[in-house]
């Protein structure tokens, strides 16, 4: 028995000295704003991060036990929270359509910066939803309402007003006031607040916002610290507001204003290089005044380059049958045809946006030669690249489209072959004139799937996921998530429920051992099948 104290005393030394114990990475705390909330409506939750580790945390995920409860609108991660430094992060969550007593319990992950997972923060909490025509009883004296336009033009800016009123007996001590706007928007001036509010005094506060050159839709969030007598209290508010952009309506400056850089691809003559003229014998210059001509009728209404961009999408799909033969790169041509290629698609597609002023390209595989194969678009809006894939029925944002069957042949061509994605950007249209892609479109990709993924997974299975991940080599754990992406949604919950992660890790790298060096199908749910036969 002495010899076994000796050697428990050594090991808790020896673990001491060589840092394996790892320092929790976190404290973390969990509240609600309000427990009672009307059927429908939005209530807040707030997490307050304080970095105690040794390391950046780099991301948040936010689980809830309960689907009844939606999330409405997460919170900004812009930037690593370091060493020592501590954050707020609010939700903002729905209530439940029906009236009861939920037991909402909430779990929080952080990621940090060497993309290790931290779990192990929950928090349960009693939510009252009550029906929508009583009254939630007043918790306080201090009454917050909030105004603004639902509604503004992009680069415009626009007042928020916060009327402030004492309902109660005694004063109230304004100790402040945060509003939190939309990504992109800025706060450019702010009213002096008050130290007090006498007993029925009312006082307006109006804050000036400008608005991005892009479309935006959300909430503004509003937070109010107050004393009412020697309690502190804190009120969140939320205000609905539209962002609309239409870029067809503005001229140069303010485009180069609202897109910078990525102006360019708005002004470019040629959709395609000299190598698609010579192999098709036909030249891809943009006529810009025939297709705007065209294609300012087709996107009437719309509200953003995304829209406008379903509506040219639906336009060709609707009015082309669509094939294999390409015969043409002129647009004018193809225009006047009835039946036209996925190329011949792509091109139309970005000749119209980009005679809408919207920034758009043509997106090829390149294998040193060839850079016709796998052809798509892309266009950009608010602050993201959108994929176009007429072959595959698809428009998206790009982790959507890493997300489908179809993405990861091409990522194996990329990552095994002599292959690149590129962006055609012909200046002096001689020979191949590309920019390579590649690293835009992988940089993210394992932290792009993942969130898909877990997206795709019940508030049951999602803590599972990194089980399976875990013990598995990146492209074992790139496969899989291609492999879970690419499963129906219902198939994927049940698979994850009916075994354990080590089995499904199991079963998932024998898959990826046996197809890794095979190529891979051009629809991935093949493999996916594969895997589903084995728990039938």
């Amino acid at each position: 028995m002495k010899h076994l104290k000796l050697i428990s005393i050594a090991l808790i030394f020896l673990i001491f000295v060589s840092g394996c114990l790892v320092k929790e990475p976190a404290k973390v705390d969990i509240t609600v704003d309000k427990s009672v909330v009307k059927e429908e409506n939005v209530f807040h939750l707030i997490v307050k991060i304080n970095n105690t580790g040794k390391v950046a945390i780099t991301g948040i995920n936010l689980y809830l036990n309960d689907p009844r409860f939606k999330i409405s609108q997460n919170p900004k991660f812009d930037a690593p929270l370091g060493v020592g430094q501590a954050r707020e992060f609010i939700w903002i969550l729905t209530a439940p359509k029906d009236a009861g007593r939920y037991f909402l319990k909430v779990s929080v992950e952080v990621i940090d910066e060497l993309q290790r997972t931290w779990g192990g923060f929950y928090k349960e909490f009693i939510i009252n939803v009550i029906e929508k025509e009583n009254e939630i009883p007043s918790l306080g004296i201090l009454n917050a309402i909030i105004t603004s336009p639902t509604e503004v033009m992009g680069g415009n800016d626009f007042q928020l007003q916060i009327t402030l009123q004492n309902v109660g007996n005694g004063p109230v001590k304004i100790k402040g006031i945060f509003v939190y706007p939309l990504e992109g928007m800025e706060v450019t001036k702010t009213p002096s607040l008050p130290n007090d509010i006498s007993p029925g005094e009312v006082i307006k506060l109006n804050y000036t916002i400008k608005t991005p050159y892009m479309p935006k839709t959300g909430y503004l969030t509003i937070s109010i610290v107050y004393m009412e007598g020697d309690i502190e209290k804190r009120e969140l508010k939320n205000k609905f507001v539209k962002v609309i952009w239409t870029p067809w309506d503005y001229g140069e400056e303010i485009l180069k204003m609202a897109y910078g850089e990525e102006y360019y691809w708005i002004n470019l003559q040629y959709l395609v290089d000299e190598y698609w003229k010579e192999k098709f014998n036909s030249s891809p210059i943009v006529d810009r005044d025939v297709l705007r001509n065209t294609f300012l009728k087709v996107i009437n209404g719309a509200q953003s380059e995304k829209e406008a961009a379903q509506k040219v999408y639906n336009f060709i799909t609707s009015k082309y049958s669509l094939g294999n033969n390409t015969t043409s790169l002129n647009l004018t041509e193809i225009m006047s045809k009835k039946e036209i290629s996925y190329e011949e698609a792509t091109l139309l597609f970005t000749g119209a946006l980009r005679s809408l002023n919207i920034p758009s390209r043509v997106i090829s595989l390149y294998n040193g030669t060839d850079c016709t194969q796998n052809v798509i678009s892309e266009f950009y809006s608010a602050g993201l690249w959108y994929v176009v894939d007429f072959k595959r029925g698809f428009l998206g944002s790009r982790k959507e489209y890493l997300s489908t069957p179809y993405f990861p042949k091409t990522y194996q061509m990329l990552t095994q072959g002599a292959y690149n994605l590129v962006a055609h950007s012909p200046e002096e249209f001689e020979g191949h004139e590309h920019l390579i892609v590649t690293p835009e479109y992988l940089v993210n990709i394992e932290k792009d799937l993942t969130e898909v993924v877990m997206d795709k997974l019940s508030p049951l299975s999602k803590p599972r996921l990194s089980m399976v991940l875990a013990d598995m080599g990146k492209n074992e754990r790139i496969f899989a998530l291609f492999l879970f992406a690419s499963a129906p949604e219902d198939e994927l919950n049940l698979i994850f429920e009916k075994t354990t992660p080590k089995n499904l890790a199991k079963n998932t790298n024998a898959l990826y051992s046996f197809y890794k060096d095979n190529p891979w199908p051009e629809d991935f749910r093949k493999y996916w099948n594969i895997l589903k036969e084995v728990y039938e």
